[in-house]
């Protein structure tokens, strides 16, 4: 990949792996900090662990394959890493126009997630609920949480995955420090979260899942018709 300069490796690496986990995973933060009152700390904890951990295995898995396809050739990896941040670059630009010009709400979005998950699970417990109004810990009253944190756990491992084929230090320095970020605005209140504007988050990491999805599209491109080596 010696026609990659290293700093541009380090660079798309890192801001990838930090956006894919910011966005993804505030959307999992935001829902479990509403939540947790209701369903309780240890079913919303046990599922945004297990979610995670099934998250981490879904890179792993993804990443072998980029490594098996590096093998064939590395045309396909470009391509293949190309066209997967295209495809989210234009999620995340939809998600921009949808919040900032069609007037959608993303707080009224993730309140109606919350409410969904606590009825289902209000739904399998037929009412019963603790003294203290909170549903009872077991796996199957995590699972709404754990579905939603595998959800967003793929869709950031594509990313990541895809990010870390070119530069697996600085892919993994960008996800743990997203996810440093995290954790520390979400220990200090929900509503810095909720009050985040969505579509300036998305518009930001649309911009940057475009710029470097073009960049691997077009070297992949020129890798195979031979033009660049």
């Amino acid at each position: 990949m010696a026609f990659i300069p290293d700093y541009a490796t380090v660079v798309a690496s890192f801001l990838l792996a930090f956006k894919a986990i910011l966005v993804e995973g505030s959307e999992v933060a935001i829902l479990s900090l509403a939540t947790v009152k209701q369903l309780g700390k240890r079913n919303v904890l046990l599922g945004v662990v297990l979610g995670g951990l099934g998250s981490v295995v879904t890179f792993l898995v993804i990443s072998q394959v980029f490594v098996l396809l590096r093998g064939v050739a590395d045309y396909l990896v470009n391509l293949i890493t190309g066209v997967v941040i295209l495809y989210f670059s234009y999620r995340f630009l939809r998600g921009f126009v949808k919040y900032h010009y069609r007037g959608k709400s993303f707080r009224v979005k993730m309140e109606g997630m919350a409410h969904d998950v606590v009825e289902k699970d209000i739904e399998h417990m037929h009412g019963q609920t603790l003294p203290t109004g909170e549903i009872p810990f077991s796996l199957a009253n995590s699972s709404p949480v754990l579905t939603i944190t595998l959800t967003e756990g793929f869709e950031a491992s594509l990313v990541v995955a895809a990010a870390g084929a070119f530069n697996f230090e600085w892919t993994l320095i960008g996800a743990i420090a997203s996810l440093g970020l995290l954790i520390v605005v979400s220990a200090i209140s929900y509503d810095y979260l909720i009050r985040l504007p969505r579509w300036a988050l998305d518009l930001l990491a649309g911009s940057v899942l475009l710029t470097f999805g073009l960049f691997f599209l077009v070297s992949g491109i020129l890798l195979a018709l031979g033009v660049i080596s």
